[in-house]
Parts: C-alpha cells; structure tokens; sequence
C-alpha cells in the first residue's frame, strides 16, 4: 500500500519531534599567565600584547572564553592598579562572557619582597569583592554561572568557584593556585594566614569537582571541563617541586574521571607553554591541555563535537611565541 505524501510528512513530524537532538558543536577559547611585565619599560608593550589577543579571540567568536589565572608576573608589586584597575581593563575588552579563576600571582605570592609584601588573605577578599560580586561572569556580554558560594553556606566564600553548561558539557572552576595551592611547607616560611586559610578552600575545592561529577553523570552530559591555574602534574614531568597542595586535587579529577567514563578535559596555565596529554594513566578519558603565558601571548581555542567520541579540537590563536618555552 502507498503511503501519500501528505500523511508521510505528518507521520514524520510526529515521530521525530520525539527524536534527541543532536547536540550543537560550539567553541572556547582559554589562556592565562598574562601580562607579565619584568620592567616598566616593556609593560606597556606587553599589555599591548595582551590587547592584541583579545582582539584575535573576539574575532574567533568563541562562545565564552576562560582565564586560567595570574594576571600578573610574581615579580611585580601587588598595588591596586595592577591587580585590580590594569585586569578590569583588559579583561572588559572580552566581547563575549570571561570566565575567570585566580592565580597565585595575584594574591598567595604577594606577601614576598619583590611583590611589595602585602597581605594574601586581604588581597584574596578583596578579588572576591571586585571579580566575582554577582552570578554572572565578566566581559562585555556577562552570562549566568551556578557557585558554589550561592548552593551552600558552608562554601560562602568561595563566589570563585563556579559552574555552567552548553550543548550537554558540563564547565567548572575550582580555585587551586600555584605556588602548591597557598599549602605551608615544612623548610620555608608559609605566607600569612596560609595555615588557616588552604585547608578549607582545598575541601572546599575538593567538594565542588566530585558534586560536578556525580551531576554530569546523572545528567548524561557529554563531556566535563575543568579550569583551573595550577600545573597539578609539574612534579611528575620535571621531577622536582612541591606537591602536596595539590595531591587532594589530582585524586579528585582522576577518581572523577574514571566514574564519568566520558571525556574530561582539565584546562590550566601556570608553567607557560603549550601541552597536551593524558597525565592519568588509569584514567585516559582525562586529557589535559596546559596553556601559553608570560612570553607566549596565545590563547588556546577549543572547538567542541559534544556528539563526538572525541570531542575537543585545538587550535593556537593570537602572536607567535616569543621565546623558547622552558618545560621545566
């Protein structure tokens, strides 16, 4: 029997609004370790660096973009006109939603000489104050995030820590710095209030990334990014550093990883060059992608498959690299 034409149409409307859609590609773009002026005298060009990548990843018209942290180099003072007026700045260039999560340049490292010997735990309420006041993300074009400081009063402080989703990937931030996440070590003087203060925020880091991944798994979603500034697994390549801040951290992620079953992505900057591998060998969903900074002004631009067994693609964008990267 023929079926008409008129009815097959209907048969296929009906049916198929029934049907998943199939989930849209999309891309983001992450960078971070930048500027960093070693002089007065090349700052000025090094933030005209910075300002010629913005300019290369809103024309690349990501979705969102994501700083991976240290919006300054270790070696310059932690004045207000660095940490907070030069960042607002630049950052406010970013025509789409900025996502970003802190670094320790900007607060932990800010109680030594050659950063003018400020107080950590100030700075860092502080940078809570003027970068994460509301549930929405910075830029020109602020789009909504879920925090963990808004979800649970036992993590009020931590407005840093946020997360959001698109076409079925789930994004986090979790605040962990470098400098091994403000942890006192036993053969060197600890910066102020590092005792109290690593301890609660690395549980409360700790929290945020396994709720991320027992939502993404009753969810279904696709794929898991987590950013965050600190080269987890510098140890592992260089042999040498400190580590322990950031054990609870790696274990999270690893142990994440291996229940989601799906591809995790963890995004960081902190050691300035370009790299891209599996570090977990008993988890190879998790890739990790550490991006350029300092010298190499480039950005990272994630091209996203959702539906894709692999689904992230990667490109440079922005200036060549200046220098020669230093692995370790």
């Amino acid at each position: 029997m023929t079926v008409p034409v008129r009815l097959m149409v209907l048969l296929l409307l009906l049916f198929g609004a029934d049907a998943p859609a199939r989930a849209q590609g999309f891309s983001f773009a992450a960078f971070g370790d930048m500027p960093y002026c070693r002089t007065a005298e090349t700052c000025n060009e090094e933030f005209a660096r910075v300002a010629a990548l913005t300019g290369a990843i809103n024309a690349a018209r990501p979705a969102f973009t994501i700083f991976l942290g240290d919006t300054k180099g270790g070696g310059e003072q932690c004045t207000d006109a660095i940490i907070f007026d030069r960042t607002l700045d630049w950052m406010g260039r970013i025509e789409g939603p900025l996502i970003y999560t802190p670094g320790d340049n900007e607060w932990t490292d800010c109680w030594q000489d050659r950063a003018g010997r400020h107080d950590p735990i100030s700075l860092l309420r502080r940078i809570r104050e003027r970068f994460f006041a509301a549930p929405r993300s910075l830029g020109r074009a602020p789009m909504p995030l879920t925090r963990q400081a808004d979800l649970s009063p036992a993590h009020a402080p931590f407005v840093e820590n946020a997360r959001w989703e698109r076409d079925g990937v789930m994004f986090l931030t979790a605040h962990v710095p470098g400098s091994d996440n403000n942890r006192p070590q036993e053969d060197r003087p600890a910066p102020p209030g590092a005792a109290e203060e690593w301890p609660v925020r690395n549980a409360a880091n700790i929290a945020w990334i396994n709720e991320g991944f027992d939502l993404a798994i009753r969810e279904g979603r696709h794929a898991v990014v987590v950013a965050l500034q600190a080269d987890l697994w510098y140890r592992q390549r260089c042999g040498r550093g400190t580590e322990a801040g950031h054990a609870d951290t790696r274990r999270a992620l690893a142990e994440g990883a291996r229940r989601f079953g799906r591809p995790v992505l963890v995004l960081h900057g902190d050691s300035h060059f370009w790299l891209k591998d599996q570090p977990v060998a008993d988890a190879p969903n998790l890739t990790r992608v550490l991006v350029p900074g300092d010298q190499d002004i480039r950005a990272v631009l994630v091209r996203v498959d959702p539906a894709a067994a692999q689904p992230f693609a990667f490109e440079l964008i922005g200036a060549a690299d200046r220098a020669a990267p230093a692995h370790c």
